[in-house]
């Protein structure tokens, strides 16, 4: 709860409890020094030696009852809206109430005052009754609202991992582009909902990368990686499916009915990214890469037929000069 939101509900109590303590007061006044004091002593005198005088005292008992059961209810609404400090508050209008009634019955000797005394001391117990189970409900009313946040802030931090891991599951924490394992997926996807709809798959291996790694360091090498990364999504639309598979391996699945043409334009693109000088601290790298490329149907009819065809490719590439791209069935 807010201060602001605190204050109000302090406020409010305040309030609350002004009013009991007046409305409780004014029918005490009324119960003992109205009905039972003024009207009382006029009845008396009035219908002394009257047959009615047992009803009409009847009828003013029955109206200080009715005035007490009012004060017993109040008390209870107030111990319950208002939690400790009702309940002081109510006590307290309870004793004051015993103690008039009390010091009434004492200085007028009528013993059938006693009921107005015991009827306030109920109320004490009842609004005592009423306060600690209240409270205990209201501890148990807190502790499982603790024990609530608790399992939500509990479930945020599963659910964050469990985000985290699906991430993990399929995308490369380097560069942010789909692994290995979502490439693969998304090879079978083309297969299964394109049934015959070709498309074809270059795998670009970065030449040389190792002396990279040990001339400029391992660091350097992972943002040179992330930094191709970056470029390469700049070369690639809805048709173009980017990840990286490898250590220092991209894969692209380039989408429709593809000529050779097209396909070595697309590479001499990704070729022209891998010549612009990266400036990595002090340090200016740049790269090439070998490229074997294999398509779907014609090189292949599955994912791991078509991941084994441009691995044989880009390694005939390599041997035969690195900088250059390898067609699967051109060996």
């Amino acid at each position: 709860m807010s201060k602001k939101e605190s204050k109000s509900t302090q406020s409010s109590h305040i309030i609350a409890i002004v009013i009991y303590a007046l409305a409780y007061l004014a029918i005490l006044y009324f119960a003992q020094f109205v009905l039972n004091g003024a009207i009382r002593g006029k009845m008396m005198a009035q219908y002394a030696n009257s047959p009615e005088l047992a009803t009409k005292t009847a009828m003013l008992s029955a109206g200080a009852g009715t005035m007490s059961q009012i004060q017993t209810l109040l008390s209870a609404f107030i111990v319950l809206a208002c939690k400790k400090k009702g309940y002081i508050t109510a006590v307290l209008c309870n004793i004051i109430n015993t103690t008039i009634v009390l010091a009434m019955a004492v200085k007028q000797h009528n013993v059938s005052a006693i009921p107005g005394f015991i009827v306030p001391i109920s109320t004490v117990i009842l609004v005592t009754i009423i306060h600690v189970y209240s409270t205990k409900v209201s501890q148990k009313t807190s502790e499982l609202s603790k024990s609530y946040e608790q399992l939500m802030e509990t479930n945020r931090i599963i659910k964050d991992k469990d985000e985290k891991l699906s991430y993990l599951a399929y995308y490369d924490v380097l560069t942010s582009l789909p692994n290995r394992h979502l490439f693969i997926e998304k090879m079978d996807e083309s297969i299964v909902n394109n049934a015959n709809m070709p498309f074809t798959v270059i795998l670009c291996d970065l030449d040389n990368f190792k002396m990279i790694n040990n001339t400029y360091g391992s660091s350097s090498g992972d943002v040179l990686l992330a930094t191709y990364a970056e470029k390469f999504k700049g070369l690639c639309d809805d048709s173009v499916f980017l990840g990286r598979i490898g250590g220092n391996e991209y894969g692209f699945i380039v989408q429709g009915n593809n000529s050779e043409a097209n396909i070595l334009n697309f590479i001499e693109k990704i070729q022209n990214v891998l010549s612009e000088p990266v400036q990595i601290g002090s340090d200016v790298i740049s790269s090439t890469a070998s490229f074997g490329i294999a398509s779907y149907p014609n090189n292949a009819v599955s994912s791991s037929e078509i991941l084994t065809c441009i691995n044989s490719a880009v390694s005939y590439a390599k041997s035969n000069g690195k900088n250059r791209p390898c067609f699967y069935e051109q060996y």
